[in-house]
């Protein structure tokens, strides 16, 4: 069976990810004929689907959407119109084709996306490599979860991996560590979409895909895990590996700053780590109590110093706002992670002060997504109106630190 696999355009320019998930759905289709493509490095995306369409004749069209909009409040696009629109000229195109769609973006609002469209015989929500198969050859109808199960080994010489190099400082080119969350925060949708248990990914197959890029030319890597050192020792693990293969390569990764020390910063920056982000998500202790986080402001400012004192840089990601805490717990926490970002110095890469996007099987709940090209405003966790102007403001003059605390 000719099956193509589809990375969908997200609908403007924007760099563009390499498609680690659909090599890995690619890995576990040994007896079909694939080909991946993604329509983001296209300058033409619609005219280049309608062009592989013809040419490659599928009998299965698998799209995934990598993200559903951007989650953020600056700047509230929704990808999903553009995605409906690739899957319905590929039913049009290909009226026998079978359609099946996926990814993280549609695993968070699976339910609603295969409402919006009448073209998606198959959605598969989570990790699907040990059941596309089956489905694909059943012809299966409805919404499937993917089984957790063992890793699997993608498919990366179906990617031209030379596309994404100009866009690695931009996480582009990424192998994946980990899976899975088991930390519950209350806004985030990782557990939905990659269960509630760390899966680890042997070493080995870490190594592998480590030197495959190595030997494509690549010099920088995103690691891919909801938090790299969910164990310490398993985050020493990973940098060891990657620190013995003498492969020049660099690389980042999200952390938690739970037993980031001074030796396990060290660790990590010999092997080639330039760059952390912890997302405390609260900027107070009652905010990050109230979002569930395992760490406290004090944990986070010993994080910070040992990240930045080993040569690391650094990103913050903080939601001020939470109704508990009301205006006076926003403005400390516009002040503490100014400070945070001042106890960074020159080493801060970026310091983000922004909204809780609802997602479904949170907190947060009800949430949905936009079949339009713009968010409502009512799918963020904001303040009143006047509230939300004095937000507005402060996040504008504390990110440009003209504020002096």
């Amino acid at each position: 069976m000719r099956i193509l696999l589809v990375q969908t355009w997200l609908g403007r320019k924007q760099h563009p990810v390499l498609p680690v998930g659909l090599a890995l759905i690619a890995g576990s289709l040994p007896s079909h004929e694939i080909r991946i493509e993604d329509l983001n490095l296209s300058g033409s995306p619609m005219d280049r689907l309608r062009s592989v369409l013809a040419d490659y004749r599928p009998d299965c069209v698998g799209f995934s959407m990598r993200n559903a909009d951007t989650t953020s409040y600056t700047d509230r696009y929704s990808y999903i119109s553009r995605c409906l629109e690739q899957i319905e000229l590929t039913s049009r195109s290909c009226p026998d084709a079978y359609i099946m769609a996926g990814g993280a973006g549609f695993s968070i609002f699976a339910e609603q996306i295969m409402g919006y469209s009448g073209h998606i015989h198959c959605g598969v929500t989570g990790h699907g490599e040990l059941i596309v198969d089956k489905l694909v050859g059943e012809r299966a109808s409805g919404i499937f979860r993917g089984a957790e199960g063992v890793f699997l080994s993608p498919r990366l010489d179906l990617i031209s991996v030379d596309s994404y190099m100009p866009f690695e400082k931009n996480l582009a080119v990424g192998v994946e560590v980990n899976r899975g969350c088991d930390r519950r925060c209350t806004y985030c949708s990782y557990s939905a979409i990659s269960g509630e248990s760390v899966r680890e990914r042997p070493l080995e197959q870490i190594r592998e895909d480590i030197l495959y890029f190595s030997g494509k030319g690549s010099r920088h890597l995103f690691l891919i895990a909801p938090v790299l050192n969910n164990r310490k020792a398993r985050g020493m693990e990973v940098a060891s590996t990657i620190g013995h293969l003498n492969s020049g390569i660099t690389w980042e990764a999200y952390h938690t700053a739970l037993d980031f020390d001074s030796e396990y910063a060290s660790s990590i920056f010999d092997s080639g780590c330039r760059a952390v982000s912890f997302s405390p998500d609260g900027g107070t202790a009652g905010q990050m109590r109230r979002t569930r986080k395992d760490y406290d402001p004090a944990i986070l400012e010993s994080a910070i110093t040992a990240a930045v004192s080993s040569g690391i840089e650094v990103s913050v990601n903080i939601f001020p706002w939470d109704s508990a805490g009301g205006i006076p717990e926003m403005i400390r926490a516009f002040r503490n992670g100014t400070r945070w970002g001042r106890l960074a110095g020159s080493r801060l890469r970026r310091l983000r002060f922004s909204l809780i996007r609802r997602l479904p099987r949170t907190r947060f709940e009800p949430a949905s997504v936009s079949r339009s090209g713009r968010i409502p405003m009512r799918e963020f966790v904001r303040p009143s109106v006047p509230g939300m102007l004095l937000f507005r403001v402060m996040k504008r003059l504390y990110e440009r630190d003209l504020i002096k605390t």
